[in-house]
């Protein structure tokens, strides 16, 4: 289906936390269903541990687990840092066992279209239900197939952030989207300006799977869960048309 590594974008833990920091959009309504359901909480596709690091502050016992051991040890590092006590795993998110269940587990920054088949979707699925606490809740987003996100170029100037050496990182992206698998083949462009007038510059390609509201109905009532909630943005507005993220809500189904 791809002939790439799709995570090669994840393997570069500090260009990482430079194109990531200060996002918080997700931040409330993570924690007021935190609030709400209690821990232990499991950050799945927890990246360097920008979430997992806000909950272990507020009290939360936090697990973390990513495919990606660069991302765990940047997480291990900044928790330390931090004074931070978080279990880190680095695990698949479709075949990983903690024997531990949990009452609420968070995937976020549309972590779930790294699933890029049906299979790989219902295996994770699995392994959320094997996790999750008979009244626990599973909240997770991905990007609304709208023709804007499915056609328009996302950042059609690029986007420019300063590196910690002085100098900064342009980013472009050029994308392609086959309806027939339902994934954008995004092939991003990296120039590094660093001082001195060097630069340097890296491309990196990334297959996200995008998932229709009544596909998604579907897949989570014939893999054992109910829908509790259903949000088209971080702001909890109703899910339309023209909504940019698909969020939902939802726990096992008896």
């Amino acid at each position: 289906m791809i002939d790439h590594d799709n995570l090669e974008d994840f393997r570069d833990a500090q260009i990482y936390d430079l194109q990531d920091n200060g996002y918080y959009d997700d931040y409330p309504l993570t924690e007021q269903w935190a609030r709400k359901l209690g821990g232990p909480l499991l950050d799945l596709a927890c990246g360097t541990g920008r979430m997992a690091l806000r909950m272990a502050a507020l009290g939360y016992q936090v697990t973390g687990v990513d495919i990606t051991p660069q991302m765990i040890a940047r997480a291990r590092q900044k928790a330390e840092q931090q004074d931070a006590s978080i279990d880190w795993v680095v695990a698949d998110a479709r075949t990983f066992h903690l024997q531990k269940q949990f009452s609420f587990i968070y995937m976020l920054e549309n972590a779930f279209q790294f699933f890029l088949t049906r299979e790989d979707q219902e295996a994770m699925l699995a392994r959320v239900r094997e996790h999750l606490l008979p009244e626990g809740c599973f909240l997770f987003e991905t990007r609304n197939p709208s023709p804007r996100n499915l056609l328009e170029v996302r950042h059609p100037g690029g986007d420019k952030y300063e590196t910690p050496d002085g100098g900064h990182l342009v980013v472009t992206e050029q994308q392609h989207y086959d309806p027939m698998t339902q994934i954008q083949h995004y092939t991003r462009q990296l120039t590094f300006l660093q001082p001195g007038g060097r630069q340097k510059e890296k491309t990196l390609r990334v297959a996200l799977r995008y998932v229709f509201p009544q596909e998604m109905e579907a897949l989570l009532f014939y893999n054992g869960f109910q829908i509790r909630a259903c949000y088209g943005n971080w702001q909890q507005d109703p899910l339309t048309a023209t909504s940019p993220a698909m969020i939902y809500v939802c726990q096992r189904r008896a």
